[in-house]
């Protein structure tokens, strides 16, 4: 990615201008360059590539696959040790929502990454809470949480729905699934977790149909219960599966430039966006590793609207998308709702 896009004649303002939500979008993947090298200095980390700096960095980030991708998402990973590692990454992504005009963010975060490695769950949830404070009161930023389990350890799934639900008033708001995707991953160990989870009020955010098709998809909606799907793009693979996600109105979290860097779609012109909205598909868009995946939200929006011909109307559709899909309070949405359509009818009125 990193390609520059044809320009949209009067979209590319209404894009900067309105104020949005993301709801996929992973925090340790969040961490760009500048920020990953000066947390790594503090621990005593080694990251790929810094010796050369931060050009050095960017360059690791430009893997070739998935597991080069795993390879720089655990050493981001490993710079999160203590209370203020996690608060000044949480803040140092916020600025980067901030300058976005994103105010409201639905992040996923792996806690039991952390914990296996040492941390201490208390200085974690101390420093996740402390970011999502100073990001709010400083920046106007909002986080949401979504704590998740990767997919090939199912094991660690009743000790994050415990952290979950310790945090609960730190902003936690569901439980999710990531991963490697495939026929030897089953989520039926998961299942019961995410039982528990909706009985305590946590919503099911889980990855399915990204890496692994129509099977993923389908053992996903009968387990787990899903109030949005993490990418599910491939479900067009199965018309009657597409069809069953339009008719329950499940909603897509639909992450064009990670589907195209991670092989799922062979180009951006390619990407199944349009035919997913043709078939009646809920869905919003979002940036998943954006620093990884070389893009921002805005971009994403952008790289749309020129390869999908989007006007001001879809652009204002999709941005509306990402709010009503959201967990955010009903007052919330309805405030953000008011704003975008004031924007989009300021941008209108431009001559």
């Amino acid at each position: 990615m990193g390609t520059a896009t044809p320009q949209v004649e009067g979209v590319d303002e209404l894009i900067a201008a309105l104020p949005k939500a993301e709801l996929h979008v992973h925090l340790e993947g969040s961490i760009v360059p500048e920020l990953a090298l000066r947390l790594a200095a503090r621990r005593g980390v080694a990251l790929p590539g810094a010796e050369r700096g931060v050009e050095g960095l960017r360059e690791a980030y430009r893997f070739a696959s998935f597991r080069d991708f795993l390879k720089v998402y655990i050493a981001l990973s490993n710079t999160l040790q203590q209370a203020e590692d996690f608060s000044d990454a949480v803040f140092g992504i916020a600025e980067g929502l901030a300058a976005q005009r994103i105010c409201w963010v639905e992040m996923t975060f792996t806690p039991m990454t952390h914990v296996t490695q040492g941390v201490d769950p208390d200085a974690m949830l101390a420093g996740l809470a402390d970011g999502r404070r100073r990001a709010l009161d400083q920046l106007g930023v909002e986080f949401a949480w979504v704590f998740d389990v990767v997919r090939s350890l199912p094991e660690q799934g009743p000790q994050t729905l415990e952290l979950a639900l310790r945090a609960r008033d730190q902003g936690v708001i569901g439980l999710g699934v990531g991963g490697p995707e495939g026929p030897q991953w089953s989520v039926a160990p998961l299942a019961e977790v995410f039982e528990r989870g909706r009985s305590e009020g946590l919503k099911s955010v889980p990855h399915a149909g990204e890496q692994h098709g129509p099977p993923s998809l389908r053992e996903t909606l009968d387990l787990l219960a899903p109030d949005r799907i993490g990418h599910g793009v491939r479900c067009l693979e199965d018309p009657e599966l597409t069809a069953e996600l339009a008719d329950r109105q499940i909603p897509l979290e639909v992450c064009p430039s990670s589907n195209v860097a991670l092989g799922v779609v062979p180009s951006f012109a390619a990407h199944p966006l349009p035919r997913l909205l043709a078939a009646g598909v809920e869905l919003s868009l979002a940036s998943d590793d954006p620093p990884l995946f070389g893009t921002t939200l805005i971009e994403e929006y952008q790289r749309c609207a020129a390869a999908f011909e989007w006007g001001p109307a879809q652009v204002l559709a999709i941005a509306q998308a990402g709010v009503r899909h959201s967990f955010m309070p009903e007052q919330r949405k309805r405030e953000l709702l008011a704003a975008q359509r004031q924007v989009a009818q300021a941008h209108a009125s431009q001559p």
